[in-house]
């Protein structure tokens, strides 16, 4: 652990031993920015081994970390200074909050280290929740705008849960990165075996995956997507599949969230799209939808990439469906704008998948100029029995119809529910009733060279 002395002191103790939360003195400890660094104070490690080896069974305490999860935003939007005075703000607020023999360091730059030397768990989550109601009412103001701060804390108890600093510290980072309860604002260290197992299999999975990009078993099976007037097909979506090493294929459908969260998801949209580019290029017959994951809209990489094939090869651009999902265009959706006209500018159209899913409203739908929607699944697959679903599918299409927009239906499993779509207006049904996803084994779908 590196010493960074110059990072906050603990709060200074008020002179009457028995005051709980008191009022305390200004802090000066901040930094700047060039002598921050990814280490923990000396200080503060020394005052977690000094806390911790005072409990027991009699004595608990706990550590708190409390993070300002929108950090790297402020730092964009107002500069390093104003998130200093941010991150001072805070310090001084959860300074007023603790007890006389509590502790507070700065530990990182978007992060406090709390010593609670007293407090049972109700106490610890009675405290974190001051703490957190206290930020949200704090009011930042900088020379751009005002400051609003999104914040969490992970909770460790001593010695019901860590028995020295490294197990506290650990446990702390796992409960603060745990993408699992990362809508949760007090996280606390889950230490059951059925998490453990979870994790185990995800990296277990994850290792799989990333053997399968290795060794190029990555496919693409074909599912047809029918026009609802005349049967006929309208296009095929390219679905991503892996061949195991015993030859059996399976859908990659569960794996590409740990794709997203292990960083494979790049390599995954750029085969994909690959593969996809080279079976345009052997069948002039074919049109092909295909996924992309919300944060391969963000991908200057993939997106050069794709300018690049389409150059090559300018005829298959209007053969050619990017399917975006609706999650996407909420994240950002003034980006997701842009990325749909560069994708339009060649020619291609853009679909925004699992349509209702996220209710987007129309000046969404506006902004974003896509060429079709395709209707979540979960709305169709219980159409028939749901008066609800009937009518929120048929408030869609009038939506999509307002502005002109072709229409899919996907999850269509039997002839009732195709002919219930097909009298409500949708334009094309997708499904197993009409096909399932098949791999054409008699064409190459190796990426390279496409």
């Amino acid at each position: 652990m590196q010493d960074v002395s110059t990072y906050f002191s603990p709060p200074e103790k008020p002179a009457d031993p028995l005051v709980k939360a008191g009022t305390y003195p200004p802090r000066t400890g901040m930094t700047n920015a060039a002598e921050m660094t990814d280490g923990y104070p000396g200080r503060f490690i020394t005052a977690l081994e000094n806390t911790m080896a005072k409990s027991d069974g009699q004595h608990e305490g706990a550590l708190v970390i409390l993070r300002v999860n929108n950090m790297p935003m402020i730092l964009r939007a107002a500069g390093a200074p104003a998130s200093e005075e941010v991150m001072q703000k805070i310090y001084d607020q959860v300074s007023t909050i603790i007890g006389v023999e509590d502790e507070v360091f700065r530990v990182q730059r978007d992060e406090l280290g709390v010593i609670l030397n007293h407090a049972g768990e109700s106490e610890v989550d009675y405290l974190a929740g001051r703490m957190l109601s206290a930020i949200k009412d704090l009011t930042f103001n900088s020379n751009i705008s005002a400051i609003h701060c999104f914040c969490s804390v992970a909770t460790v108890c001593f010695p019901t849960q860590a028995k020295n600093v490294e197990e506290a510290l650990s446990m702390a980072y796992l409960a603060t990165h745990d993408h699992t309860i990362s809508d949760q604002a007090i996280r606390k260290y889950d230490a059951s075996e059925e998490i453990a197992a979870w994790h185990r299999q995800e990296m277990s999975l994850a290792n799989y995956l990333h053997k399968a990009i290795e060794e190029n078993r990555l496919l693409l099976a074909y599912q047809p997507i029918i026009n609802s007037k005349d049967g006929s097909l309208a296009h095929v979506e390219a679905l991503l599949r892996i061949r195991s090493d015993d030859g059996k294929i399976s859908s990659a459908g569960a794996l590409i969230p740990i794709a997203e969260r292990m960083g494979l998801i790049d390599i995954i949209d750029e085969r994909v799209l690959k593969m996809v580019v080279k079976e345009l290029r052997r069948d002039p017959t074919t049109n092909i939808a295909f996924n992309i994951s919300n944060l391969t809209t963000h991908n200057a990489q993939w997106m050069h990439l794709f300018c690049e094939l389409m150059t090559e090869t300018p005829e298959i651009a209007e053969r050619l469906i990017v399917e975006i999902t609706e999650t996407a265009a909420h994240r950002d959706l003034q980006h997701t704008a842009v990325f749909v006209a560069e994708i339009q500018s060649f020619g291609c159209q853009v679909a925004l998948d699992d349509f209702g899913s996220g209710y987007t409203s129309f000046r969404q739908l506006k902004t974003l100029s896509v060429d079709m929607v395709k209707i979540d699944g979960s709305f169709v697959k219980d159409l028939v029995d749901s008066a609800d679903n009937r009518f929120f599918v048929k408030t869609l299409l009038d939506f999509t119809n307002a502005f002109g927009l072709r229409s899919v239906a996907e999850f269509v499993e039997n002839g009732e529910i195709a002919k219930m779509l097909m009298e409500l207006g949708v334009e094309m049904l997708q499904g197993y009733y009409f096909g399932m996803p098949e791999v054409k084994e008699d064409a190459s779908h190796e990426a390279e060279g496409a």
